[in-house]
């Protein structure tokens, strides 16, 4: 009889079982191959987990990225996915596996513990790799066929089934792996297929999403295939080299066209400030370069850094300054001159308890409630005011002392806030020329023709204006906040608004005789300013001066004459 394998493995059955079961323990968790399959192992063409050419719905040799074009209008903002941890490739040696074909040399044999090649000369493999029927196999060394997942050396194999070594994609266990067509190795770390880059970490699993290797961050695809150019994620655009599928951060050109990711990668829009400075990224992120209205004011921005200006402008034979925050002024008074402003210093919780001798709008307002007001009557509070409104103190049953506070005024009812003398006109925006400030000015105090005249007053229009009280709030409106006058202290006792106008150091003087609209026009009387108006220019005037005389227009010398003229006028507007 024939020498065969079969008394040899009968005496060494439990040896062989301990070997399989280490074998089996040393392969990757993700797949292991029953051994005990029926049919007479088949060759790699005949085995259904033989090599495929590519996996499907998963790994693609063509795959559609999801997104190739650059982002349409949006808003990104960071991403805060928590991103997989680095891997590292093994090495991609081929395995020592010279398979000699015994191809026509043998046959194939089976007892219970598993398939084996018998020889012709009764002998058979052991510890090697053969090739029979253009498949290659691996015999253990007690002479038995490998199947499933298996480890030569430092690499890693997986045999079908049929114990065919498989190459190309394989999924197993839910993963799909890569094996070298030529050696079945199985592949880690960045590997090319078909011109695709994949990633395969460390257990040899194709990874998806976001992928953190030793350059950079990478993105890959649901199909595994690496992502490049940009990328739509989680609401947030991406950028990754088209080359390498690194993502970018920082400033980035793509197609001539500037675009800044933060440091989570995520393309930002809006307001951003660098390191030379201030930027503007359009909806779309393109950065933007030159004028920008954002927010109903204009800014310059670089045509070729896209930074933003706030030093003034020598632009096609026109002057344009800025302001610190880069909003461009459209008027500029000169050096040492008071300024432009878009905003009026407010008043906090300033407003006037009203004591002996106040005046203005308050007063006017509370004379109306205890029935003393009329037409020719001065808002001051005198000794008929105080006297009313201890009888109105007395009658609500609050302390008698003649003073008007909020107490008292609340008590009042008077349908008015207790800070109704705050009101300030609302100045125009950085913008706006010298020419428009002037006829801002002038169109205030002109909208205001027709109120009575309420000394101390300042507005508004139902509750009347002094002389200086209309300027002051046209000069708001003009965007100047001439500090520290201002409409509370306006309705002191002690305090003359128009003098206080004449002798502001930061308004220029020039010659009467040189008059223009605009200008502040100042009268005196005995040699003390009492009385300003604005100038329209052709000698006319806007003011209110008196009781029973509403704000109105004028000559300008109608009720006082050149005589009473200050030599010189305020040019606010210089």
């Amino acid at each position: 009889m024939a020498t065969t394998p079969t008394l040899a493995r009968r005496a060494h059955m439990r040896a062989l079982t301990a070997a399989l079961t280490l074998a089996l323990i040393a392969l990757p968790a993700q797949a292991r191959a029953d051994a005990g399959d029926e049919a007479a192992p088949q060759s790699a063409a005949q085995s259904s987990t033989a090599a495929q050419s590519a996996p499907q719905a998963e790994p693609s040799a063509s795959p559609s990225p999801e997104t190739t074009d650059a982002p349409e209008p949006a808003a990104p903002a960071a991403n805060g996915e928590d991103r997989a941890p680095t891997a590292s490739s093994e090495s991609e040696e081929p395995p020592t596996m010279a398979a000699p074909d015994e191809t026509g040399r043998g046959a194939w044999m089976r007892d219970s513990v598993g398939w084996w090649w018998r020889r012709a000369d009764g002998t058979y493999p052991a510890s090697q790799w053969v090739g029979i029927g253009g498949a290659r196999y691996y015999f253990y060394d007690s002479g038995y066929m490998a199947t499933g997942w298996f480890r030569d050396g430092a690499d890693w194999f997986f045999l079908a089934p049929s114990g065919a070594l498989v190459g190309g994609w394989l999924k197993d266990g839910g993963s799909w792996y890569y094996l070298d067509p030529a050696s079945g190795v199985m592949r880690t770390g960045l590997t090319a297929v078909d011109g695709t880059w994949y990633y395969l970490d460390s257990s040899g699993a194709m990874r998806t999403g976001w992928v953190h290797l030793g350059d950079g961050w990478h993105y890959f695809a649901s199909n595994g295939s690496q992502i490049g150019g940009w990328l739509r994620d989680g609401g947030q655009w991406y950028y990754l080299d088209p080359n390498s599928g690194v993502m970018h951060t920082g400033l980035t050109g793509v197609d001539g066209t500037w675009y800044y990711l933060d440091s989570s990668g995520a393309m930002r829009t809006g307001w951003e400030h660098l390191f030379d400075g201030w930027h503007f990224f359009a909806s779309n992120g393109a950065q933007m370069g030159g004028w920008l209205r954002d927010g109903g004011e204009w800014y310059y921005l670089d045509p070729d850094t896209g930074v933003m200006r706030t030093e003034p402008l020598e632009l096609n034979g026109h002057r344009y300054v800025f302001d610190a925050s880069g909003a461009w002024r459209g008027y500029e008074a000169p050096a040492g001159y008071l300024q432009p402003t878009d905003h009026i210093t407010g008043l906090g919780n300033a407003t006037n308890t009203l004591t002996w001798g106040m005046n203005g709008t308050k007063v006017r307002i509370a004379q109306v409630r205890l029935g003393l007001w009329h037409s020719n009557k001065l808002a001051s509070v005198d000794a008929p005011f105080v006297a009313a409104v201890k009888n109105f103190q007395q009658r609500a049953g609050l302390p008698v002392n003649g003073v008007v506070d909020k107490a008292t005024w609340d008590a009042m009812d008077t349908g008015y806030p207790w800070t109704v003398d705050q009101y300030q006109a609302t100045p125009l925006p950085l913008t706006a020329t010298r020419g428009e400030r002037v006829e801002a000015m002038i169109g205030y105090a002109w909208n205001q023709t027709g109120s009575s005249y309420t000394w101390g007053g300042a507005g508004p229009y139902d509750q009347g204006f002094d002389c200086s009280g209309l300027v002051l709030q046209s000069l708001y409106a003009a965007g100047l906040d001439p500090q520290p006058i201002d409409v509370i202290k306006h309705a002191w006792p002690s305090y003359r608004t128009s003098q206080e106008l004449y002798a502001y150091p930061y308004f220029q003087h020039v010659p009467l005789a040189q008059r223009q609209r605009g200008d502040l026009i100042f009268y005196t009387t005995s040699g003390t300013v009492t009385h300003v108006a604005i100038y329209l220019g052709d000698d006319m005037i806007v003011h209110t001066d008196w009781m029973g005389r509403p704000a109105r227009m004028q000559h300008i010398t109608a009720g006082y004459g050149w005589d009473r003229m200050t030599p010189d006028v305020v040019r606010p507007l210089p």
